[in-house]
């Protein structure tokens, strides 16, 4: 089974995608963002924060926090 990307969060600006990738990140698990390239500016579909979706179970908990 191959294990897919998926969106974890959609924030609304770089700021809070940052700290929601960080606390992924503390946790161990890999993620993205999305949309990166913005430079602060909101895309109006939000800022995607990606994770492989084997760490869902232990990403919805680091988020939690």
């Amino acid at each position: 089974m191959q294990d897919e990307i998926i969106v974890i969060k959609t924030c609304n600006n770089i700021a809070e995608a940052i700290s929601a990738k960080e606390k992924l990140e503390e946790a161990g698990i890999t993620a993205t963002i999305d949309d990166m390239d913005v430079a602060g500016m909101t895309p109006l579909a939000g800022i995607s924060v990606k994770i492989f979706s084997k760490d869902l179970e232990k990403a919805g908990k680091a988020l939690e926090d």
